[in-house]
């Protein structure tokens, strides 16, 4: 099984398991580290993000805000403008905020239309995967270089590192994975119970504003 083929393997997978079900809770954290082109005017940034999901429920808490979300609610928190958004729950938003899936699906496309994989097999045994997208998939994307690090023993992607051309405001982006956990003992609550104690937020709430866009 060549490089490409090792890759393809561990997408389909990972793809079989990109929905908990019934019963399953998935954990995972990672950060993301943006570097912007010089004359972006755009500092670098580092956001550090941790999801759980179930087939119903969702829970997101990064740097900046938090989402907690089921089939009924989904509330935004912005902690720093100490406003929390109330919106009708839409399925979309369990695609739209799972970041590995997003990852997935943008990976099977990319190694479709790759002009060479490469692997390098290194001292730590990590396996460093290069791919190199043909001219159509960068010309579209500005994405010109994707290093992926593997561990084979864990069978399992530690980070990926995309490079874009000049012509992207991006340089560069790194995502590290620290934690994929498929079968978590962590639970989540309802994001109502998330926020609520009866009628009245929690004390890690008080004063927030809440901006309420439910629709009847």
């Amino acid at each position: 099984m060549d490089c490409k083929e090792k890759l393809m393997s561990y997408l389909n997978r990972m793809e079989s398991m990109s929905a908990p079900k019934n019963g399953q809770v998935y954990h995972v954290r990672y950060s993301m580290e943006t570097k912007f082109s010089s004359n972006s005017g755009v500092e670098s940034k580092t956001t550090d993000t941790e999801v759980f999901t179930t087939a119903n429920k969702i829970a997101v808490y990064d740097s900046n805000m938090s989402v907690f979300g089921d089939e009924k609610d989904i509330f935004v928190v912005l902690p720093e403008h100490g406003k929390i958004y109330w919106n009708n729950s839409d399925p979309r938003i369990f695609n739209d905020i799972n970041t590995y899936r997003k990852f997935l699906e943008i990976q099977r496309t990319l190694l479709d239309s790759a002009e060479t994989v490469d692997c390098v097999h290194k001292d730590n045994g990590l396996t460093l995967i290069t791919v190199i997208p043909n001219a159509d998939f960068a010309k579209r994307t500005k994405l010109v270089q994707q290093k992926i690090t593997y561990d084979p023993k864990k069978d399992k992607i530690v980070s990926v590192e995309n490079g874009y051309n000049g012509q992207s405001k991006i340089k560069k982006q790194r995502i590290t994975y620290e934690k994929m956990d498929f079968d978590s003992p962590k639970e989540i609550i309802s994001p109502v119970a998330a926020l609520f104690k009866g009628h009245q937020l929690k004390p890690a709430y008080k004063g927030f504003e809440i901006i309420d866009n439910r629709k009847n």
